[in-house]
């Protein structure tokens, strides 16, 4: 219930829970965790924006999500970014309580959804270093570090920090050789 999610205490208690689960490798865990991505998707969009997404911009339900993550399987991490998060990027990095659930999605993703967050972001790295978010960009890189095949693409993308042209530019940062 959407209840449950809301006073901070039972969101502390789900998240309790939730690592419990995950620590006794129960096969409950995974329904629990989808159970209660479920449960924050279905609060009613504002201004069209997924209610996945909105509930990152909270910070009991944004703790809550970021508890999730950090058990959900790879084809769940796949879903949750593909249908949540991609095209958003830049404004969940921004955000001063959103930028943590797209780190611990960094730090758990699997190597194609790392790799669509470097396309989707990397070009934009500036943007949460400049909202004070040096988190974001060291998630990426430690997300890289796991994926050796992404690792040139985002030292080029973190060279480029500081040296991107002004905003009405159309220079890419992040061009691949």
């Amino acid at each position: 219930s959407p209840a449950l999610l809301t006073p901070a205490c039972a969101s502390l208690c789900l998240q309790g829970a939730l690592s419990a689960l995950h620590r006794s490798q129960s096969p409950s865990c995974a329904r629990f965790c989808r159970a209660l991505i479920g449960c924050l998707s279905q609060d009613s969009p504002a201004h069209g924006q997924s209610p996945l997404l909105m509930s990152l911009h909270d910070s009991a339900r944004s703790r809550l999500l970021e508890a999730a993550m950090t058990v959900l399987d790879p084809p769940g991490l796949r879903e949750l970014f593909q249908d949540h998060l991609r095209g958003h990027l830049r404004g969940v990095a921004s955000h001063r309580v959103a930028n943590h659930g797209l780190q611990r999605l960094l730090d758990h993703a699997p190597e194609d959804v790392v790799s669509e967050v470097l396309s989707e972001l990397g070009p934009a790295l500036e943007e949460p270093l400049a909202q004070g978010h040096p988190g974001v960009v060291i998630a990426l890189l430690r997300a890289a570090r796991r994926h050796p095949r992404l690792q040139g693409e985002a030292l080029r993308c973190l060279f480029q920090v500081g040296h991107a042209p002004s905003r009405g530019g159309h220079a890419p940062f992040c061009a691949k050789p």
